[in-house]
C-alpha cells in the first residue's frame, strides 16, 4: 500500500539529495516504495526522437518500457509527450491504437502510473510505475507524486552533466533493435510534421492512425514514409518524365 501522500515528496527529496551516481536507481526505489508499486522505469528524452532508459528496477520493467516506446503507444509515451500524469487502474481497459493489447506485452501488470518529467512546454522524460499487485492509488497520491516528479527532474538536470556518460550507448537491450525502432518512428513523425507544417506529436498521431487503419505495424508505416516503395518511386519518376516530355513538345 502507498504511504501517506506527503512522504512521497519527502522520500524523493532524500533520494535526490544523496543520489549521486546512483540517482536514477534511488529515484525509482523511492517512487516504488512510496507509491506501493512493484517495479519502475525511468526514461529520458533529450530529443523527441532519442529515447534513453536511465534505469529499470528489473528486466520486466525494462521490457515494459521498451514495448511502449517501440510502438510509440502506452501510458509512458502518453505521459511523456502529453506532459501530464497517466493513471491506468486496469491495464485490460487501456485503449491501444497500435498493435496487440498492452497486457500481452506487459504480462502480470495490473495497473500503471506514468509521471511526466517536463521543463515548461518541453518533454524531458517519464517515471513509469508498474503494479502487479492491488494497491490503492488516489488522486491525492498522484498530485503529490507530480510534485515529487518535479523534484526528481531538478535533481536529474543537475546530475546528468556530471555523472551521465554521453559515450555510453543507451538504452542497452538484450536485443539492440528497440532503440533503433523508436528513432525510425520519430524520424518519420518529424518528416510528416515538416511536410504538413504541424507539431511532431501530430505527425506521430498521423502515423498511429495510418497504422490502425491499414492494419500495419507502426514501424512498417514509419519505414514507408522514410523509404517509399520502388513502385511509388517509379510512378513519380514516370510522372516527372511525362511532364518533361510535354514541356519539350510545347517548346
Amino acid at each position: 500500500m502507498p504511504e501517506e501522500s506527503p512522504s512521497i515528496v519527502h522520500d524523493v527529496s532524500v533520494a535526490a539529495a544523496v543520489g549521486r551516481k546512483a540517482l536514477p536507481n534511488r529515484l525509482c526505489t523511492a517512487f516504488t516504495q512510496s507509491l506501493g508499486a512493484q517495479r519502475a522505469a525511468l526514461s529520458w528524452l533529450p530529443r523527441l526522437e532519442h529515447w534513453q532508459l536511465l534505469h529499470a528496477t528489473d528486466e520486466s520493467a525494462l521490457q515494459a518500457e521498451a514495448a511502449q516506446f517501440t510502438r510509440a503507444d502506452g501510458p509512458s509515451v502518453s505521459a511523456a509527450l502529453g506532459m501530464r500524469p497517466v493513471f491506468v487502474p486496469d491495464l485490460r481497459d487501456y485503449p491501444c491504437r497500435t498493435g496487440p493489447p498492452l497486457t500481452e506485452e506487459l504480462p502480470g501488470t495490473r495497473r500503471v502510473l506514468a509521471l511526466p518529467l517536463h521543463d515548461r512546454d518541453t518533454p524531458v522524460g517519464v517515471m513509469c510505475l508498474y503494479y502487479t499487485e492491488h494497491s490503492h492509488v488516489t488522486a491525492d497520491h498522484i498530485t503529490h507524486a507530480e510534485r515529487a516528479a518535479a523534484l526528481a527532474l531538478d535533481a536529474l538536470l543537475r546530475w546528468r552533466p556530471v555523472h551521465a556518460n554521453p559515450g555510453r550507448r543507451r538504452p542497452v537491450w538484450t536485443t539492440s533493435t528497440r532503440a533503433a525502432r523508436w528513432e525510425r518512428i520519430h524520424r518519420a513523425a518529424d518528416y510528416v510534421a515538416a511536410r504538413e507544417d504541424c507539431p511532431v506529436t501530430e505527425g506521430l498521431a498521423w502515423l498511429q492512425e495510418v497504422s490502425s487503419r491499414d492494419g500495419l505495424s507502426l514501424l512498417d508505416v514509419a519505414d514507408t514514409v522514410l523509404q517509399p516503395s520502388r513502385a511509388h518511386q517509379a510512378e513519380v519518376t514516370g510522372e516527372r518524365s511525362g511532364h518533361e516530355r510535354a514541356r519539350g513538345s510545347a517548346a
